[in-house]
C-alpha cells in the first residue's frame, strides 16, 4: 500500500470512528423516547456545572430522551420547570431546571446537544432500565368484531387519518350514520367511560376507524392515531369500548345503493369521559 493510500485509509477510519462514537446514542425503546444509561457519574460537577455538561449529542429530542431515562433515588417524580437554549451564548448548550412533585427543591442541569460522550446519570440520581419502560397494553386482535365486505369495492369517508391508514379510496355519496344520530351514539359512550385511574387524570385524542358493510354491520376496528407509551394503552382501552358499541349503523350509499365504507370515530377523552365524540 502506497503512502498516499495509507493516509486516505487512516483518514477514512478516523472519520468513520468519529461519526460512530459521536452519534451512537443507544435507546431502551424503538421510539427512542428513553436513552439507555448504564452508570451514574461519580463526578459531582457532571451536569451541574455548565463547564461540564451532559453531552447527549445531536439526535432529535435527545434531551427529552435523556431526562426520560433519569430517575431520583427516592422515587420522587420531576418535571421541566424551565429551559434556556444556547445558555451563556454557547451553541447547543441548554440549561434545564427541574422541579419535583414531593419536594420544593429545584435542580439545574446543563446539557450539550453539540457534543456526544456516552451519557451518565448525574451524581445523586439513578437511571431507568428496560423494566421501567411503560408497557403498552394492546386490546387482543382476536377479540375485535370481524365483518366481511359485501363486495371488492370499498369506499371511505373523507378523513386524512383513514386515508393514511388505507390509502386513497373513493368517497361515497352519503356516509355511514348511526341510527338516531350522534346524540344517540353519545349515550352509549357516556354510559361507558374509561375507568383506568391514570386515564381519568388526562386529556387525549384518539380516532378509531372501522368498516360499515352494505348491510349495516360495523367491525374491523383499528386505531389510526399514533399515541405512544401510556397514550397507546389508553387508545386501546377506547378501542375495547368502541368494539362493544351497539350495531345500529346505517350503511353509506353511492347513487342510492348501499355500499361498504370506512367510517371513523374521533374522541377527545377528558377525565375518562368519551362523550366528546364525532364521526364524518
Amino acid at each position: 500500500m502506497t503512502t498516499t493510500l495509507k493516509k486516505i485509509f487512516a483518514l477514512t477510519l478516523f472519520v468513520t470512528t468519529f461519526v460512530t462514537t459521536a452519534f451512537c446514542q443507544d435507546y431502551l425503546d424503538n421510539e427512542k423516547r428513553f436513552m439507555k444509561l448504564t452508570e451514574v457519574s461519580t463526578d459531582k460537577t457532571y451536569g451541574f456545572d455548565f463547564k461540564n455538561p451532559i453531552k447527549v449529542g445531536t439526535a432529535e429530542k435527545a434531551i427529552g430522551a435523556y431526562l426520560n431515562s433519569v430517575k431520583t433515588l427516592d422515587g420522587d417524580k420531576f418535571h421541566i420547570a424551565d429551559m434556556k437554549f444556547n445558555y451563556k451564548n454557547k451553541e447547543g448548550l441548554t440549561m434545564v431546571v427541574l422541579s419535583y412533585e414531593q419536594k420544593k427543591d429545584l435542580t439545574t442541569l446543563y446539557v450539550s446537544e453539540k457534543e456526544f460522550e456516552t451519557p451518565k446519570a448525574p451524581f445523586g440520581f439513578s437511571f431507568k432500565t428496560i423494566d421501567d419502560i411503560p408497557k403498552v397494553i394492546v386490546f387482543p386482535a382476536d377479540s375485535i368484531v370481524k365483518v366481511t365486505a359485501c363486495s371488492q369495492t370499498v369506499y371511505s369517508v373523507d378523513d386524512f387519518l383513514v386515508k393514511e391508514k388505507f390509502g386513497e379510496i373513493a368517497k361515497p355519496t352519503t356516509n355511514p350514520t348511526f341510527t338516531g344520530g350522534l346524540d344517540e351514539l353519545k349515550k352509549y359512550f357516556v354510559a361507558n367511560p374509561l375507568t383506568d385511574a391514570k386515564a381519568t387524570q388526562m386529556m387525549f385524542r384518539v380516532s378509531i376507524a372501522f368498516l360499515v358493510t352494505c348491510d349495516g354491520k360495523a367491525g374491523n376496528f383499528v386505531i389510526v392515531t399514533k399515541g405512544k407509551g401510556d397514550l397507546a394503552t389508553y387508545a386501546n382501552q377506547v378501542l375495547a369500548i368502541v368494539n362493544r358499541m351497539p350495531q345500529k349503523w346505517q350503511p353509506a350509499t353511492v347513487d342510492g345503493k348501499a355500499i361498504d365504507c370506512y367510517q371513523v370515530l374521533s374522541f377527545t377523552a377528558t377525565t375518562g369521559q368519551l362523550d366528546k365524540v364525532s364521526y364524518r
